[in-house]
């Protein structure tokens, strides 16, 4: 039986090449959040990029608004990114975090 690193070691699996998207995610979403003036940073994060479109997830529909007023700026400061994969189109997605029950 082979071990879960032996497996995505492998550059034929599909976790190998699942483990690789997530790797790219996680820097994509680190030069994002460096591009986006605080506080939108902190209410925003990369939740995919594939081909030429970049989703994006926010915890609300106030900054979903913003950030949508931001991606001309945000295209044209990814396109100087010479070590970022080329985007054309932002998607914008509300995805609210759960709320924090109070004890009563």
């Amino acid at each position: 039986m082979k071990s879960v690193t032996n497996i995505i070691a492998n550059k034929s699996s599909r976790l190998y090449h699942l483990s690789q998207h997530c790797q790219k995610l996680k820097s994509i979403n680190k030069r994002f959040s460096k591009i986006l003036p605080s506080p939108l940073n902190q209410h925003c994060h990369v939740a995919n990029w594939r081909e030429k479109t970049l989703i994006i997830h926010t915890d609300s529909s106030l900054w979903a608004t913003r950030l949508r007023y931001m991606t001309p700026f945000l295209i044209v400061s990814w396109q100087k990114e010479l070590s970022m994969p080329t985007i054309n189109k932002v998607i914008v997605k509300v995805r609210p975090t759960l709320l924090k029950q109070c004890s009563q």
